[in-house]
């Protein structure tokens, strides 16, 4: 085995070190936000800490390959795609930590009618599952899921808009829990973050496998998909 081969193994594994940490937090994440238990968030600030170091050694790691056997094609490709999904995976563990703060900062349990209203394990599930999907896709090198994890994202982003006016309805009925209903929704508003930077972790999958910016891809086509419409308008 070459050395550069074991290197790229060798960072392959501390990136599934990084992953498990993450997954392992956003299960503490829904044991947290269901019961509004301490327990779970402090388990979260804990490994918030461990994914911190992680992410540092990974980035030297990364460094270190690249000045000691300037890596060519595909194996560049891992590494610039290794650093960016290393960074995003720090920030979802960074969110997970600022959630368990602001539930440490709720003064007591919702009404389970509201979270049903709400939507709000729904939208934890398909969160937790949307960072799953796009982690093993890379791993797997599996292109297409990058093609298609969208419409989970769709049916949070879908959840995250209808939660607003509910918030607004349930702040004017009960003004005296305005301040948790506002956790609440900024809890809410970083699920949402979270399965955004799922996405882009898919879409850094694919790129490493095809070499393509599904990215920029889509931005493209909904760029021409407005042009059309603005033409149609224009002259129909």
């Amino acid at each position: 085995m070459r050395i550069i081969e074991y290197e790229m193994r060798e960072l392959k594994d501390k990136l599934f070190d990084m992953v498990e940490l993450v997954q392992r937090q956003l299960d503490d994440l829904s044991e947290a936000l269901h019961d509004l238990d301490h327990d779970a968030v402090h388990r979260i600030r804990k490994k918030e800490k461990k994914i911190d170091k992680i992410d540092v050694k990974i980035d030297k790691r990364c460094e270190r390959i690249i000045a000691l056997y300037q890596p060519l094609a595909a194996d560049l490709r891992f590494i610039v795609v290794t650093l960016k999904i290393n960074a995003m995976l720090e920030q979802i563990g960074d969110i997970a930590g600022g959630i368990g703060r602001k539930i440490l900062e709720v003064k007591r349990p919702f009404n389970p009618q509201l979270l049903e209203r709400l939507q709000l394990d729904e939208m934890t599930l398909l969160t937790k599952l949307l960072v799953a999907e796009s982690l093993s896709a890379f791993f797997k090198e599996n292109a297409e899921v990058s093609k298609t994890i969208h419409q989970k994202d769709d049916r949070i982003d879908e959840i995250h808009r209808a939660a607003f006016p509910i918030f607004v309805e349930e702040i004017k009925k009960t003004p005296d829990d305005a301040e948790d209903l506002l956790q609440l929704f900024l809890i809410m508003r970083a699920l949402e973050k979270i399965a955004d930077f799922a996405v882009s972790i898919a879409q850094e999958s694919a790129f490493n496998v095809e070499g393509v910016f599904y990215r920029h891809n889509k931005e493209r086509k909904n760029a021409d998909d407005t042009n059309r419409v603005e033409k149609d308008s224009l002259f129909g």
